[in-house]
């Protein structure tokens, strides 16, 4: 394999950026690297975190009342490229960004030479003050979270190893015909209201059904959709399109004349709504008590193994202000001088390409709006409770995509061993990433303070570096079944 030093930039944008070149650009992100948290989702103790996997989780959970001060998750995982092991580690890359002082020349990033279609994500989380009650059969929780998202996925081989350069042999002289790939990016506040509610509750069964409302207030969004792309390079200074099928849009924060301007007029450039719905049967390992108590006097019914299958993030953001839409339909062009190709600013940028595609600066452009849909996924949970205080649970991710022009969340499949008590948790997430990565991740909690990775060997500078996961979470919550009796002095169970 040859290795290829490059600055990350040209690892995620590559050759495609000088073709449609603001398309990527704008995908590339600036949030740092979400996922799933499993180590902190199924665990019981962690009140309104389930909802993250299956909003009927609120009522399974063993303390009545959850608030979450802050919870954040930062991923990023890609087929593209990689830091090898023994130029730099991930602690030295900490050390890089937090300062600029530091410097590694050794650090070589490499793109992999095969055939393989490229993908990658970038994601992020922060779930700010949000808080979670159930009082008998039903369970409410109300909650702020921001979102980041970029993903590409279906990149063709060549964009990655020719690193933009008409003359690299692995573009000259060749002839490429790609079809649906595509990259997109979305950045977005929810003011979420989840609730859930336990319809069949008697003897060893309990069937539970969750559905969480979101308002979405869009910061950012863009996509590049490539239906067809067929060119070739006949020499280094000239590529031939046979054809272009394809759109890309944006609305973004930045000023389309002058990259080094920000634009926040105004900061929520669309608003849209996202739903998540879910279903959960338990199989308990006591009779129930069905009888109403006090709020905090509900028993926690122990369970042999719960079943949860759940759709989430359906629905999506409309923008409507700073937002452009280009779509070209199967044009060609052959594009003279294009390695002079210079990327002064945005709007520049695009009358360019629809000059040469169209004979006409702003032919292009065909709308000031557009929608974007969330990443929804289905899911299904599972959960096996042995004797004593250890489980194992598993789940399995897809993506439900109906668009080029959406983010995607990638399919994760993982078992989950953990051991769980009031005090303290830990578990141990095995999980395939798209089908083709396994991956082991750890967590651990202290209370109500959870720190976990899913991918455990980015920390220990096992592998080469393809990406990265941390979470963690610090809340507050209270145990079901338990109340504060000031008369009696500690924790009192009353049924009155």
């Amino acid at each position: 394999m040859k290795d290829r030093k490059a600055v990350c930039g040209k690892i995620i944008s590559i050759y495609i950026v000088r073709f449609v070149l603001v398309g990527i650009i704008l995908l590339s992100g600036k949030a740092l690297f979400s996922q799933q948290m499993l180590g902190l989702s199924f665990d019981n103790y962690n009140g309104a975190a389930g909802a993250t996997l299956n909003p009927a989780f609120l009522t399974n959970s063993k303390v009545y009342l959850d608030v979450n001060l802050v919870t954040a998750d930062f991923f990023i995982e890609n087929n593209i490229g990689y830091i090898n092991k023994d130029s730099t580690g991930f602690w030295e890359l900490v050390q890089m960004a937090g300062k600029k002082s530091f410097q590694n020349k050794n650090i070589t990033l490499i793109a992999y030479q095969n055939h393989d279609k490229k993908n990658f994500t970038i994601s992020s989380i922060i779930q700010g003050p949000s808080v979670m009650i159930q009082k008998g059969r039903q369970a409410i929780m109300l909650g702020v979270t921001v979102r980041a998202l970029s993903t590409g996925t279906n990149i063709p081989y060549q964009f990655v190893a020719s690193h933009g350069s008409l003359s690299d042999s692995v573009l000259l002289h060749h002839r490429f015909d790609d079809n649906n790939f595509s990259a997109a990016s979305l950045s977005w506040i929810e003011i979420n209201m989840n609730y859930a509610y336990d319809f069949v509750d008697r003897a060893d069964i309990k069937l539970s059904a969750g559905v969480g409302i979101k308002y979405l207030l869009g910061v950012s969004g863009a996509y590049l959709a490539v239906k067809n792309l067929k060119f070739s390079v006949p020499d280094s200074k000239r590529l031939n399109v046979k054809n272009y099928n394809g759109d890309m849009g944006f609305a973004l924060p930045i000023d389309y004349d002058n990259y080094n301007k920000s634009n926040f007029n105004p900061v929520f450039k669309g608003h849209g709504f996202g739903l998540d719905v879910g279903f959960l049967y338990t199989r308990l390992k006591t009779f129930t008590d069905g009888g109403e108590k006090r709020l905090c006097a509900k028993p926690y019914s122990d369970y042999i193994f719960k079943f949860g299958v759940s759709v989430m993030d359906i629905g999506g953001i409309m923008f409507k202000h700073h937002t452009q839409v280009h779509k070209f339909d199967n044009k060609a062009a052959n594009w003279q001088k294009f390695d002079t190709i210079q990327n002064k600013s945005i709007n520049s940028t695009m009358r360019m390409l629809s000059d040469v595609f169209y004979g006409s600066p702003n032919a292009s452009l065909s709308d000031t709006a557009m929608f974007l849909s969330l990443p929804t996924t289905i899911s299904i949970q599972y959960d096996y409770h042995f004797n004593s205080n250890f489980y194992l649970g598993a789940y399995w991710q897809q993506p439900l995509r109906f668009s080029l022009k959406s983010v995607r969340m990638p399919p994760v499949l993982a078992v989950i061993p953990r051991y769980e008590t009031k005090i303290f948790g830990a578990s141990l997430p095995i999980s395939v990433y798209n089908y083709e990565k396994i991956r082991v991740g750890a967590s651990l909690r202290f209370y109500s303070l959870t720190v976990g990775t899913e991918k455990l060997g980015t920390f220990l500078g096992i592998g080469d570096l393809t990406g990265m996961d941390f979470y963690f979470s610090i809340r507050f919550n209270l145990d079901k079944g338990s109340c504060m009796s000031y008369k009696k002095g500690a924790c009192f169970n009353t049924d009155y």
